[in-house]
């Protein structure tokens, strides 16, 4: 009589097991017919559901979509070339289901370094709007998006807008005010230009430092921290060097030989640096 009884009470079990079992042969079987991990990145990101869709396909399942974006878009993170704006459609969409979900806002912004070009920032911008609209205590996507128009266009103005909109956040930290009324000064003569210019690019990224507990964020803050102080020492060097020499330095090779720079060994390891011998202008090039 206890047969019965104890049949019912395995089966659910082995149910559970054959079907475990199952899910992991299909899946290695999927794993070793499928190629590299860079072409299953490709697949996956064209099949996002474009934004203007979303709202009306979840189905009461916003937080789970939402989620499952957001934890696809960093993975993928490490294998995006730079270059495709498809990926951006991750945090486009991310922002549609959960416009006051902050972090891939600030996240998504400061990936603009990895593709070099104003025009991917400006598209970041677009969707960037809907969270400053949508979180009104937020200071930190304003401030991260004029910081990096600053960094990337060199022109105050657009830099100005969102740092304006910062600097209005009620508990905003006292670097977004005094950085503010820099760009507001900015035409008075006690602003000098050429030494400004290098020391708010570091200000702008050490308030964004100094202001996150997140490690992805200060490890971003800090290589751009890094990179405007070997900027700053590149155009001095070469300053130097001219006036020392009467003419630009050829090399880098030049100004170190004479102690004018000091730059790390995985600098020059990772990157080349290009001197114009017409007006003493550089261009650093990662190195492929």
């Amino acid at each position: 009589m206890q047969l019965p009884h104890l049949v019912k009470k395995i089966i659910p079990s082995v149910i559970f097991i054959a079907l475990s079992i199952l899910v992991i042969i299909f899946q290695k079987n999927y794993d070793t017919r499928s190629k590299s991990f860079t072409t299953r990145l490709t697949a996956t990101t064209r099949n996002l559901i474009p934004a203007t869709f979303l709202p009306y396909i979840t189905f009461g399942f916003t937080n789970i979509l939402t989620d499952s974006y957001w934890i696809r878009s960093v993975q993928d993170f490490t294998v995006w070339d730079g270059k495709d704006p498809y990926y951006l459609n991750y945090f486009k969409n991310i922002s549609t289901l959960d416009p006051t979900f902050e972090y891939p806002y600030l996240f998504s912004i400061l990936i603009v370094p990895q593709n070099k070009d104003v025009a991917t920032l400006s598209k970041i911008a677009e969707f960037a709007d809907n969270g400053i609209r949508a979180i009104k205590t937020s200071w930190k996507i304003p401030f991260y998006l004029g910081t990096q128009y600053y960094l990337f266009t060199k022109k105050y103005d657009p830099a100005e807008k969102y740092l304006s909109i910062a600097a209005k956040v009620t508990g905003a930290p006292d670097g977004v005010f005094l950085i503010y009324s820099t760009f507001v000064g900015r035409n008075n003569p006690l602003h000098i230009k050429s030494e400004s210019d290098f020391i708010l690019a570091k200000e702008l990224l050490k308030v964004i430092y100094n202001n996150t507990d997140n490690e992805t964020i200060k490890e971003m803050a800090s290589k751009g921290i890094e990179e405007k102080f070997i900027s700053q020492m590149l155009e001095k060097g070469i300053i130097a060097y001219k006036e020392k020499y009467k003419r630009y330095p050829k090399t880098v090779g030049e100004m170190l030989a004479v102690n004018f720079i000091s730059l790390p060994e995985s600098f020059l390891d990772a990157f080349t640096v290009e001197i114009s011998g017409r007006d003493g202008s550089f261009r650093v090039i990662e190195r492929k």
